[in-house]
Order: structure tokens, then sequence, then C-alpha cells
């Protein structure tokens, strides 16, 4: 398979090393992509002759819209990027072809937007003219193929620096670009003006990194050092533990995903420090020294920790270096290995060694395959901290979207707009929009997001603790140590409820996120929300009453009153933004609140109660000021909106019909409808709804619509539906529909029945010769009792040496074959009924005759006895002559 190359090879190329600065290097815009519908993506280069480190300065992609002079969305470039390779940004709704790098809002262009691309906010390339809306597209007078819109352009090759005058003319009398039709997309991920055409090396998945540190400091980290993504979904791919010399398979990890070059999967211990929870907590890192690790495929071994099945005792070394240990030390897989090793039984490290050994509790490596620290093209799993921020050790966030420009009735267009056959088509409408531009926020800048989000009205250095209501300092946020008179990030949807890890975007969802005293945020625990203050205790905060209850026997919480409005619409949001749709990219299960306490066995599941309780805390807890300027916070930093706060009467189109509160009610009615559970193929039947009432002396009317597929069609208009059972020729299911009215109200009831099919069969006999000399003719006959009127009749031989036959109806011609030895032929006779058929069989014995001349050999004596065994010998040589 040939691919391009792209942001992931430059990743691969920075793990083996061959990375370095300097002055030479220049990052160009390289290509753009305007296609049809969002088939649109932008390139970003390095033209120069070593790489540049994007870390070191601002490097911003900015869009701006309709010749706005203000910016619009915007990407910061990060990480390393080497000589002579690309950075690629995408539209998430674009198809495969051009899902190159990553997604990204920046493309939300049309061929009459600018882009521009700024080191330290001062230009050094740009697309497009700042400023100016040239209408649909920017053109070129002496190119008429040329235009933004609609086209693939590429930097032509003699182009090595950036257009740095973003408000003048474009393209200009020197027009740097090539033009290529519509939804090209093969020069995506390299420089140059031809199509990536670089051969790419498969997908290989090995262990490239083992920590064994002190206390739970544990971690296995897995990465694809080919140069192919990798499909983990397509076949079984897991991770096992063999504990102490054992071969019965330990605590597994089933590894699920796409895995694309160069890049690493991180399982760790959950009682390890911060610095070693990269990835996701798993209990394969419950691991010593004398511990085997397996990865497989389709349980096959494609490579290994350790030895399984043997006991080293306190840890694997290898005599050749006294260093290497497999106990206490970080043990890196050397960048020369390639392959796995697939001997899961073979001794370890063995003769060729392919670990690197670091000191115990390092940690800067993981994440990235390599022997050295992870650089720049790997994300860390937090930011350096900055010097100032709006809490302690917290960073300023950079605006992704402005609230005093916000319009509801365009961000909810298609909602308001559309038209929903139930509430679930509307949640999932829903979906859609709050997770169109919904920035995934490190769990560090929640910190962050709450100070703002939360601030107390009346006092801009605190924020607002959800439980208790009290107002805390900012910079009294709880990194470290004891909690007391201090405040933490409360997940209101309770973390440990189908989303455990950071990587997790409701993990770091700050729609749900608030300030809380850390006592009463363990007092909560992940209990479930519901009606308790009248069984459970009131929760006290330095001695004095709350308002909220928790009852421990049920596992229940009830908020103050003040914010069980509050609570339900950040749990409606939960349940509405995380509806599984888009797993791939959050990581998230399909969230479902439900109109329950769940059970302690429930505690790991994506499930959260009292549903119906907080449609009525909704209504009890009207959305207020302070909860709409939340909203607007964390829009302006995390990107998208609570729809139930903006819109509070969405609560009841969405939740109402479950909770009792239907804002579509349908007629209300009593009794069954009679119906046979199955009916014969042809047999008259009925389906009858008459004793289907809705109140004394109501009138009814009724209509009946079959389904067939995704038609319908009336078929009566009646109580009593009376129809005959089609002719199958397989058992079929039939589905009705019938629509019960008052001429107000309706309802809708579903009738399914299996019409039987019953296999044709006839009584037929056969008459005339059938016991013939070879050469003969002979007619048959066959004699169909009572057969249905249109039944057709076919002949065809099964079985002997061919025969000249004719056939005609019922009867059959035939003319005996020359035949070696008496042989029978057999013929069958098809009758066919619509799409039914019956089949019989008769047999015709044909003789064969001795040729003139051929006198049987007398059989007695030793010669005749032999004569009477090569008989059928010679007689079948003579019938071959």
């Amino acid at each position: 398979m040939r691919i391009k190359k792209n942001a992931v090879a430059v990743a691969t190329a920075m793990v083996l090393g061959t990375l370095s600065t300097g002055a030479s290097a220049n990052l160009v815009i390289t290509e753009y992509i305007e296609g049809s519908s969002n088939n649109k993506a932008v390139e970003i280069s390095n033209l120069g002759g070593s790489a540049i480190d994007l870390d070191a300065n601002v490097y911003k992609l900015t869009l701006f819209g309709n010749g706005k002079t203000d910016p619009g969305n915007t990407e910061t470039l990060t990480g390393t990027l080497a000589a002579g390779e690309s950075l690629v940004f995408h539209n998430s709704g674009a198809v495969d072809a051009f899902k190159v790098g990553s997604a990204s809002t920046v493309t939300y262009f049309n061929g009459d937007d600018a882009l521009v691309l700024t080191k330290d906010d001062a230009v050094i390339d740009r697309f497009g003219k700042r400023g100016e809306d040239p209408g649909s597209a920017w053109t070129d007078p002496n190119d008429a193929n040329f235009s933004t819109a609609n086209k693939t352009l590429r930097r032509k090759a003699s182009v090595t620096t950036g257009d740095t005058a973003a408000e003048a003319d474009f393209p200009g009398t020197d027009n740097q670009w090539v033009v290529f039709d519509q939804d090209t997309s093969d020069g995506l991920g390299c420089p140059g003006e031809s199509a990536c055409n670089s051969e790419a090396t498969p997908g290989v998945l090995l262990l490239t990194e083992y920590i064994e540190g002190s206390s739970n400091n544990k971690a296995i980290e897995i990465s694809n050092v080919g140069g192919t993504a990798i499909d983990l979904d397509a076949n079984v791919y897991k991770l096992t533990l063999f504990g102490n010399g054992k071969t019965d398979p330990g605590n597994t990890e089933t590894l699920t995903g796409t895995l694309e070059p160069g890049k690493s999967i991180v399982f760790h211990n959950s009682g390890a420090a911060d610095a070693f929870k990269v990835g996701t907590p798993s209990t394969v890192t419950y691991f010593n020294g004398d511990d085997a690790l397996v990865l497989t495929k389709d349980d096959v071994v494609i490579d290994r920790f350790g030895k399984r099945g043997e006991d080293p005792g306190s840890a694997w070394t290898d005599p050749n270096d006294a260093n290497f240990s497999t106990a206490n030390k970080t043990l890196r897989r050397k960048a020369s290995v390639t392959a796995g090793d697939t001997n899961a039984e073979a001794d370890f490290p063995g003769a060729n060694n392919q670990w690197a050994v670091f000191d115990s509790d390092t940690a800067d490596g993981l994440g990235c395959a390599g022997e050295g620290a992870c650089d720049g093209s790997v994300t860390p799993p937090e930011p350096p901290e900055p010097e100032t921020g709006p809490c302690t050790g917290c960073e300023t966030l950079t605006p992704v979207a402005d609230p005093a420009t916000f319009n509801a009735e365009i961000y909810y267009s298609d909602v308001l707009s559309g038209e929903f056959a139930n509430a679930e088509e509307l949640k999932n409408a829903l979906s859609v929009i709050i997770a169109k531009d919904h920035k995934q926020l490190t769990y560090k800048q929640v910190w962050s997001a709450l100070s703002y989000a939360d601030q107390d009205p009346d006092n801009d250095k605190n924020v607002i603790e959800i439980y208790t209501g009290a107002s805390i300092s900012k910079y009294d946020n709880q990194t470290g140590g004891s909690g007391v008179g201090k405040w933490n990030r409360e997940h209101v949807w309770a973390k440990s409820h189908g989303f455990p890890s950071e990587s997790q975007w409701g993990y770091t969802d700050a729609h749900h996120l608030r300030p809380s005293d850390p006592g009463i945020n363990t007092a909560r625990s992940n209990n479930d929300f519901g009606l308790c203050s009248d069984t459970g205790e009131e929760v006290l905060f330095n001695g004095v009453g709350t308002g909220n209850y928790l009852n421990k026997t049920t596992d229940c919480w009830e908020p103050r009153d003040e914010v069980k409005g509050d609570v339900a619409r950040m749990i409606m949001y939960m349940d509405t933004r995380y509806q599984g749709t888009d797993t791939a990219t959050t990581n998230m299960p399909d969230l479902v609140a439900v109109d329950r306490l769940t059970t302690t066995d429930e505690d790991s599941a994506p499930l959260i109660g009292t549903l119906c309780t907080l449609y009525a805390w909704n209504q009890l807890d009207a959305v207020d000021t302070y909860e709409q300027n939340r909203n607007n916070q964390v829009y302006k930093y995390q990107g998208n909106r609570n729809p139930f706060i903006d819109r509070p009467e969405l609560v009841k189109e969405v939740y109402g019909a479950v909770c009792g509160d239907d804002p579509n009610p349908v007629l209300d009615v009593e009794g069954e409808i009679v119906a046979p559970e199955s009916v014969i193929e042809g047999a008259a039947y009925t389906i009858d709804a008459s004793a289907i009432k809705a109140g004394e002396g109501v009138a009814l009317t009724y209509k009946w619509e079959q389904l067939v597929g995704e038609e319908k069609t009336v078929v009566g208009d009646k109580a009593i539906l009376s129809l005959t059972a089609p002719m199958v020729k397989a058992d079929e299911t039939l589905n009705f529909t019938l629509t019960i009215s008052d001429g107000t109200l309706e309802t809708t009831k579903a009738v399914s029945l299996s019409v039987i099919n019953v296999p044709l069969t006839l009584n037929v006999e056969f008459t005339g010769t059938t016991k013939v000399t070879e050469g003969e003719k002979t007619a048959i006959t066959a004699v169909v009792a009572d057969a249905p009127e249109g039944t057709d009749y076919s002949w065809k031989q099964v079985s002997g040496t061919t025969a000249m036959f004719t056939a005609t109806g019922l009867t059959l011609d035939v003319t005996a074959p020359s035949v070696n030895i008496d042989q029978i032929l057999v013929f069958e006779l098809t009758a066919t009924v619509g799409e039914d058929s019956f089949v019989k069989s008769v047999s015709l014995e044909v003789t064969n005759t001795e040729e003139p001349g051929w006198t049987k050999p007398d059989g007695a004596g030793s010669l005749g006895g032999l004569m009477t065994l090569l008989l059928p010998l010679l007689w079948w040589r003579r019938r071959q002559g």
C-alpha cells in the first residue's frame, strides 16, 4: 500500500533523534483545499533545512472570515516540525481521504475567507487578503482556472518563504499557487506540487517502555513503530499479565481504536504518582520485576516482556549488563528494534538485549516510542506551568469563542427549524450541535475554567462552591496535601460512572465540573441524585447544616435547593452531549440518565439517577443569571454550550414524555387488539381492535397501515381489518400499525403476525414402459391428481448415461442410450406452482445387448475359472472396441 507522509511520520522521525534547530527553517502554507461539502484542509510545511521548535515561539494559524479583521477560529502550533515535513488541519466532517493530520475549526472556510500564519503575532505567511471579502472567491485575471473556491491549490516548489503582506492583493501579480481539480487530496501531508508518493512500511505493534518503579509507579507503553495506522478493532489485540511464573493468563487489556504511526498507548497503575499517569489506569500494571507481559493478536504472540512460565525470583537480569533489571528500573525498547519478540517462553532478555536502562522512577519517556525522553512531537500529560494564572498553579486560557456575539437562534437553528419523529431524534440533533466546536480541556485547564465560570459575582477574586454556597479564594484550589480550607473540582456526573480516565472528554468537560469543598465532595462520593432529605442525614460544613442530604443505605445525594436546577441541567447536558456517536474522538460511552438509583454493581456503568427527580428540580429551580454567565464562560474557553440553560423549554421537549409531562400527549386507551399469531398462506384472517376504548361514549376513528420496509400503505379504516394472507415462498412476518384518534389526540399500536408457507405436495404416479433394451424408445407419462390450476411441468435426467429425450407437459419420450452393462437411468419431474415446486423421480432400466458372434466361455476347469474371472474385463474391452 502506498500512502503519503504526514505529521505522524514526523513524530516517528523525531523519535529517531534526527531533529535539530536552525535559523534556516521556513514555515509556509503549502496546500489549501476548498472542496465539496466539508472537504476542506490546509497544510503547513517546514521548507527550511532544519527542524522548527514550535514551542519556542507562539505560532498560530488564524481564520479571518468574510472580510473581517478580527481573528476567528485559531490553531496554535505545537511540537517540533522536522525539515521537509508538514502539519495538516482538516475539517472533521470531510470524507476519509482528506482526514490527514488533525481536525480543526480553522478549516471552517469558504473561498472568501483568509488564513494568516503568525509567529509571535508577526505575519510569516498568508492565504487570501485579510480585511477583504471578494464575494465568492479570489480569482486571477491571468489564470482562468485559478479560484480559492472549489479547488485544491498547492504552493509552487519555487516558493521557500512566506508572503508576509496579509493585506496585499491576492494572489497578486506573481501567483505562487498551482491549481488542481476540486476534491483532489493526494498531496496532503507533504510539501511540493505533486501528489505524495512515499512508500510506507506496515504498522508494527511493540512493547516500547516498561516502568517498575517505587511503590505503585508502574506503567507499560505499546507503540506503532511502523509506517501505517493499525486498526486495533480489526483483530483482537490483548496485553496480558502472567504473574509469578504462571502460564494461565491474569489481568488483561484489550486494545481498541486506531493507532497511528509513531503513536503510543500507555497503561499506568492508578496509585502511581502524577508523573506516571499517562494514558489509562489499568490492572495489567499490577506487576513486579518477576512477572511477564505478553502482547497477542488473535491469541498469537506478537511481542513479550519477561519469560512466560518462569519465576526468576525478584527480577530478570542480564549477565552482560550489570545495570539491567526488570525491578526498580525504567526500560525503553531500543530504537533499532522494529519487530516483536514472539517467543514468550524464551530466555529473557536473551543474548541480544533489546532494552535501554534508565534509573528507577524515570517517567519522561512515557507516551512516545524511542530511547529518549518525549519531545514536542508528543503532547505531555500536563503542559508546563505558566508563571501566572487565575488560581494557584493555573494557566491563563486562550478564549476559543466570544459570548458577546453568541446568537442562540443561529447556534440552535438546526433544532429550532427541524422536525423530529420523537424526543430521541431531537436529543441526537442537540448532541451534534453541542459537540461541533467543543475543545477538549486538559484536567489542569479545568482549574482555570472554573476560576472564570464560577467566579463570585460579588468578589472577583473568589469562586462559589456548589454544595456549600461558600465564597472561597480562587488561589485556595487544592493542588496537594490537606483539603481543609481548599476547593477542588467536583464531577457532578461522577467520573466513575463511565469515564474514569483523564483522556476521556467527559472527565474534563467544564459544563459539569464545579468548585466544591473537598470534605463535602468526599461525602457526595459517586452517589446518584435523588429525594433523600426525609430518609438521609443533613451534611454539615464547619458544624452547620448545608441543605445537602445523604442516605448511605441507598447511596442517594440530595443537593441544596438553590442548585437543584443547576445539577439537573448539568446531568441533562452530559446525557445529551455524550450519545456514544463520536466515541472515536471523545473516547466516551453513551451516558444515560436513568429514572432510578443505580446499584453498587453499576458503579462503573455509564448510568446516573434519578432522571425524573432531576426533571422536577429543573422546574423547581429555574435558570438564573449566575448559571447563564457560567454557560457563557465555559463557552468562551471550551467552545460549546449547555442547551438546557440557553433554551430551558428543550428540557420538556427531550425529557417530558418519560417523566409524565409529555409535550405531545397521546390518546389514552384501554383494551387489546385481537390478532392471530400466524396464518396459513392464502387464508383469510381478521385483526380486531373493536375492544379498544378511550372512555365512555368516545367515538374513535381508525387507520390501518401495512409496513413494508420504509413504506406505509393504508389497508383499512374500520376497527376490524379483514385481509387474505399472501402466498409466500418461506415463512414471512407482516407488520401493521393502527392509528386510533378521538379527533384531538391519537395513539398508535403495532401488530405483527406470521404467514406460514405450506410446501407444495402432489400425488404423482407414472405409466408407461420403464424397462427397455439399449437403443429402444419408450414413453413415460405422469398422472397428477388434483394439480392446482396453472401448474408448470419440466423434466430432467439426474443420473445414468445421458439419454436422448423430449418432454411435453406430463409426457417424457426417451431413447435408451448404449450401455456397457445393464444400467438404471433416473429422471425427475418438477411441478411448479407460483414460488413453490414439487419433485418426483422415475427410474428407467436399460438392458445391455451382446454383440453378434460372441459366446460366453465355459466355466469348467481351472482355465474356465480363470476365464470366468477375466470375463468382465474382456467384455468391457470388447464393448470399448
